[in-house]
């Protein structure tokens, strides 16, 4: 997503994030994402911290050869990535995710950040898969069909009756947080920030379980209990934040899908040409909670 570096000096270490000229286009946005950082801090959530210059400024401007490159200065988050294998890390986690919307529901910013909306996260994802499956007309076609079954699911349920607010955009947990040895998170990687649903920035956690203990459904459950008993503990969902989680699921899947396969850093490599599409288009036609409206895509297809 963007080149980062560690900086080492005699007596610190930081973390040097360049944003790609490509992706982060616009200082206001970076901004946005710093200022949140900010106010976590200030209200007790520790996360990875800008660092300004001598003349204040947090923002670096990189003359590079495809033009203006952006840059930050981050504070080293110590400790370490653990994977979450444990109900008693996951109910952590999840109460350390819970703090995080609390606490930033009273942020504030004039800058400007893309929301997570579903025109965002399927539509405009639809139309950076689209040139990359020409050449498989008809399963991008069943995409869009299980896509357009997902958005009118969510509808079903009334997104704007739901909890909408600061989400991190990637609290997956096997990294973007360091543990210190007495088990204290620190976060970073906000990149993906922005306003959106909460149900969505959790079924990130959801997926990232799903991807990993697919073999195991037992634990799969018991990490994703875990998870909601801390979350809980400190904030209460709604009855349909819960319910709409695992389409989100589907939802953040696709946006992954449509990542991978328009960034040019990663043309050749395993998220990326048919075998990947593959390993997407199993999962899609697999959602459980999408199995009725699936198999009619299926029907109408086989029909034509």
């Amino acid at each position: 997503m963007n080149d980062t570096y560690l900086v080492v000096t005699p007596e610190e270490k930081y973390v040097f994030r360049v944003y790609r000229g490509d992706w982060r286009t616009s200082e206001s946005e970076i901004t946005f994402e710093l200022e949140l950082l900010e106010h976590l801090d200030r209200n007790g959530i520790s996360v990875s911290l800008p660092v300004s210059d001598k003349q204040g400024e947090s923002v670096q401007k990189l003359q590079a050869p495809e033009g203006i490159r952006y840059a930050v200065l981050f504070t080293f988050a110590e400790g370490s990535e653990r994977g979450i294998d444990s109900e008693g890390m996951s109910r952590g986690f999840g109460r350390a995710v819970a703090e995080i919307h609390l606490k930033s529901d009273s942020f504030q910013s004039t800058h400007s950040r893309q929301e997570l909306t579903l025109d965002y996260l399927i539509h405009q994802t639809l139309d950076a898969i689209q040139p990359h499956m020409e050449h498989r007309s008809q399963d991008f076609e069943e995409l869009k069909q299980i896509a357009a079954s997902m958005e009118a699911k969510l509808q079903e349920l009334d997104l704007n009756a739901m909890d909408w607010g600061i989400c991190h955009g990637d609290l997956h947990g096997n990294t973007n947080v360091s543990y210190a040895d007495d088990g204290a998170m620190t976060h970073y990687d906000f990149d993906l920030c922005g306003y959106g649903w909460r149900a969505y920035d959790i079924a990130e956690f959801r997926l990232a379980r799903e991807v990993r203990l697919g073999h195991d459904p037992a634990q799969l459950e018991r990490l994703w209990s875990a998870f909601l008993q801390g979350y809980q503990s400190v904030r209460k969902p709604g009855e349909n934040d819960l319910k709409v989680v695992p389409v989100f699921v589907a939802v953040r899947q696709l946006w992954l899908f449509g990542l991978c396969l328009k960034d040019p850093h990663i043309n050749g490599s395993i998220d990326y040409g048919d075998d990947f599409i593959d390993e997407k288009m199993h999962f899609f036609r697999n959602v459980p909670v999408l199995q009725k409206e699936i198999g009619v895509v299926q029907d109408n297809l086989d029909s034509q």
